[in-house]
């Protein structure tokens, strides 16, 4: 009898341990401070959600945000499959070059806002219609508002943006700020405000809610809401974690991408509302809101950018996103 509860001791014990084993903590990176709406209002709730539906498989997402496992945004997709980190938040136009059909997103004029652009994104990305990351498992794919450009002089109309020093991010925003007859500038989020406040550089084109959560609009108080368009960003796992995961665990991914959107949407762009309707009601802030004429010039000048983001893009993709966001905006 001693003999049997000694094994059965033993089995458990090793039952035990080899479960404990098999618990998985993926870390996940996110180079955006942890303060930032998104972290709180997007990333975390949806950690914290696939924690709950994952719970029964021993498998869990941790959070490490603020560049916690590595803070340059341009290297988090190598990292990702180097193994530093399971899954981090990546931006597609960080890289120039690389993951060309997402160039179609930064191109003014198309997606309004943060619900037409994310919303579009995964389900083009969904229907195989965006090639790129296929080294990689996608969580999810959003987007930000509509950049718009915050200046620390008024920029009464189009002509204003002449010879002005703007911060951006990628050559499609480098090549957009040009076509405006601006000088495009590029350096980290972290360093806008600073920048500004220095005098080194004019203004920033970025969404309002950015402006805000890196302090930009603390010190470039004039915002022209001209629509230049949206930036895209991805959730990538690494492949190979992503196999060695039981299938109950893929379901659930499966149903974070739509999981991700619809925070994004409901919270994000919601702030962004919010933060346009406090400068159009400030003292200090200006608000302006190109005329039909000033946004059919800013499409005139940016129709060589279009051209050459389609040329380099996947055959027809254009035609496909613009008939994607009429697809959303009559459901």
């Amino acid at each position: 009898m001693n003999r049997t509860k000694t094994a059965l001791a033993a089995t458990l014990a090793l039952t035990l341990a080899t479960g404990a084993a098999q618990a998985r903590d993926l870390a996940f990176s996110v180079f955006v401070p942890a303060a930032s709406p998104t972290v709180q209002h997007v990333y975390q709730p949806w950690v914290d959600w696939f924690n709950e539906q994952t719970a029964g498989d021993d498998v869990q997402i941790t959070l490490y945000a603020g560049g916690t496992l590595g803070r340059n945004p341009l290297a988090q997709a190598q990292m990702v499959a180097d193994g530093v980190a399971d899954l981090a938040l990546t931006v597609p136009s960080y890289t120039p070059g690389v993951y060309p059909d997402f160039d179609v997103f930064e191109l003014p004029g198309f997606a309004q806002n943060t619900a037409e652009g994310s919303q579009a994104a995964l389900e083009l990305y969904r229907e195989g219609a965006l090639t790129g990351y296929e080294d990689y498992y996608v969580v999810a794919m959003y987007s930000s508002g509509a950049y718009m450009l915050h200046t620390r002089e008024p920029v009464a109309t189009l002509a204003d943006v002449e010879g002005l020093r703007f911060r951006v991010a990628g050559q499609i925003q480098t090549a957009v700020i040009e076509a405006l007859g601006g000088v495009a500038q590029s350096m980290g989020a972290g360093e806008m405000a600073e920048a500004i406040d220095r005098g080194l550089i004019d203004g920033a084109m970025t969404d309002a809610s950015v402006a805000r959560t890196f302090r930009v609009a603390d010190v470039a108080q004039n915002h022209y809401d001209s629509n230049l368009g949206v930036l895209v960003f991805t959730i990538l796992m690494n492949r190979d974690v992503y196999d060695s995961l039981p299938e109950s665990v893929h379901e659930v991914l499966a149903q974070s991408g739509q999981f991700i959107v619809d925070r994004q949407i409901e919270v994000y762009g919601p702030a962004i509302e919010s933060n346009l309707e406090d400068w159009r009601n400030s003292d200090t802030h200006t608000l302006v809101i190109p005329t039909d004429e000033e946004r059919a010039e800013i499409a005139r000048r940016v129709q060589p950018v279009i051209d050459m983001v389609a040329a380099n893009a996947t055959p027809g993709l254009i035609d496909a996103y613009v008939a994607k966001l009429e697809d959303i905006r009559s459901r």
